[in-house]
Formats: C-alpha cells, structure tokens, sequence
C-alpha cells in the first residue's frame, strides 16, 4: 500500500468518476491554494465527451469528459486515484474497471450493496495488490497541500483555508462519520495542530479500508505523531486497534472517543446512522469498547466535552 510520504512525494492526478461540480471544483481550489501550477483532476468519466468548466484559481478551465474511462491519458511520472462520484448501484463495476489502472482511490456513495463492498475488496486480493482505497460512504483522503479525494474537509475556499487543509501538521484524524471527521479535523486546527493526514473510512459495514490498516498507515508515516479517532459502538474494529498495541505495532499517542453510549438506555440496543453503528453484543457497545481502550494506553473520553480538553491539551 502505498504511504503517506509517497503521496506527499508525488504528483497525483485524478480521475472523477461522475461529474459533481462542488467537489470538483473544491479540489481545484485545494490545489491552487496549495501552490501547485494545475489541477490535478485530469478527466471526468460522465455521460458524455467533451469538456466540462471549471476554475482554477481566478483561470477557467476545460476538463475533458469522457463516456468510458479513457486509456491514454496515463504516464509514469504520476501517481492516478480514482474519486467515484456515481450511485450505489453503479459503484462496483466502475469501480472493479477503474482499480487497475489507478493506486486507489475514494467511494463516495453510500447504500453500496454490502455483497458488492465484499466484491470490491475480493477485486482488490485478486489483483494482488493492497490500494490505498477508502469507502464506500466516504467524505475522502486529504494530505495536506498534496492531495484531496472528496469533500473531506469542506468545499468552499473559505472551508479550506479556514481549516487550515493546506497547511501540513502532525496530527492525523481517523473515522468512519465524515461528519465527524470534519469535525475532528475543525477541533484540531482549532487547536492550532495542523493535520499530518485524514480520511473517512466510510460508515457501511464492511469498509475497504480497514481502521486497522488506517492505523499501521498513521504508524509508517514519519511526520504523524498524534492520532484523533472517533468510534461507534457496533463492530470489533476497536479490539483489533487493542491488539496492535499489545504486539506493538502501534506506538503513536491516540486520544479517542467512542460514541453510542446512549444506547444502554435502551431494552434493545437502537441502529444508529451507520450501518454498523449497532451493538449486537456486550462486547460491542460503546462502553466495552472504552473499557478495554483505556488499560491498552489510548487516551479515552467519557464525553465529547472531555475529548475537546484532550486535544486541546497535545503539545
């Protein structure tokens, strides 16, 4: 997979899968805020070919549009990821088509079908290879000041700069909710820590991008030195993140909350937004998850409330 210093070290272009003009054109701010002397959403696959206007800086531009994903537009010196801004329903085979000829990408849709989630991931074993790929339900990839995939962050000029995307930091912000992973991202460079990464692993049940490897990507990147996660009751994804730590493979400060504790309120433990944001066990609920958290060395909030002070307190 590749990491994030090679994102940092490489010149990324991108192919939108869908035309969605706000978060195009957030792209094209992102980068001609960043400094960089173009755009780099190099095509979009849309209904149609010809060109679609976009800005990039104060200059309108042209991005070609193509009918069916074009094979000549590829070179060597370039790393290509794929934002897929089509429905549920047309995310597994654009995606499947689209993952050999890019190092990864975002899945921006939610309501994928979780059979074509499992299909997706089997697509990616079967190619051999571990692409960077995150979703499905996914606001993005952000690196700051290299690279943009999505909405993550904001769309406006005034989100970007205000959030401080351009600017790199040593804090990386991990979650399921975009939401709260723009959220996590406001609270930190509110904070006056800017952001070493981020991403949003999607909220549907089975993400390509585990928080698992999310982690070890945090943990490989030299210029992280603090993780912010946010979490959700439902799933098992927080024991594994316990187990890293004990074999040691995660060394880095975390400060974590894990939302849902609400939910002991209930006979029958409610669904809440995400798709896997249920606890179908004891071991599962928001609090279990704290419990066991806590003695394996993250820094664990009782509420939202403390989590600000937390973060707040890094130096």
């Amino acid at each position: 997979m590749i990491s994030i210093q090679q994102i940092r070290d490489s010149n990324n272009k991108i192919i939108a899968l869908g035309n969605h003009g706000p978060i195009i054109q957030s792209i094209l701010d992102f980068d001609y805020l960043s400094g960089k002397k173009e755009g780099s959403v190099i095509s979009i696959v849309t209904g149609h070919r010809g060109y679609a206007k976009y800005f990039f800086g104060r200059q309108e531009i042209l991005i070609p549009t193509f009918i069916h994903l074009p094979s000549t537009i590829y070179d060597q010196q370039s790393n290509y990821w794929f934002l897929n801004l089509l429905s549920g329903r047309r995310t597994l085979t654009s995606t499947q088509e689209i993952l050999p000829q890019t190092i990864g990408g975002v899945i921006f849709a939610e309501n994928v079908p979780e059979l074509h989630s499992l299909q997706i991931i089997s697509t990616i074993h079967d190619l051999q290879s571990t692409k960077l790929v995150v979703g499905p339900a996914s606001v993005g990839l952000l690196v700051p000041g290299a690279l943009k995939l999505g909405p993550i962050g904001g769309i406006t000029p005034a989100q970007i700069i205000e959030g401080k995307l351009i600017h790199p930091g040593s804090v990386a912000i991990l979650s399921a909710s975009g939401g709260m992973t723009n959220e996590l991202i406001n609270i930190a460079t509110q904070a006056g820590h800017g952001l070493s990464f981020a991403l949003s692993f999607g909220g549907d049940r089975f993400p390509v991008l585990s928080p698992r490897d999310a982690f070890l990507l945090a943990e490989s990147d030299p210029k992280t030195k603090y993780v912010l996660y946010y979490g959700e009751l439902g799933g098992e994804d927080e024991y594994e993140l316990v187990q890293l730590k004990k074999e040691g493979k995660f060394t880095k400060k975390i400060i974590a909350h894990i939302a849902g504790t609400v939910a002991s309120l209930f006979k029958e433990s409610p669904q809440f937004g995400h798709a896997k944001a249920k606890a179908d066990k004891e071991r599962t609920t928001a609090l279990a998850k704290r419990t066991a958290l806590k003695p394996a060395g993250f820094a664990v909030s009782n509420s939202f409330t403390e989590f600000i002070e937390l973060v707040n307190k890094l130096k």
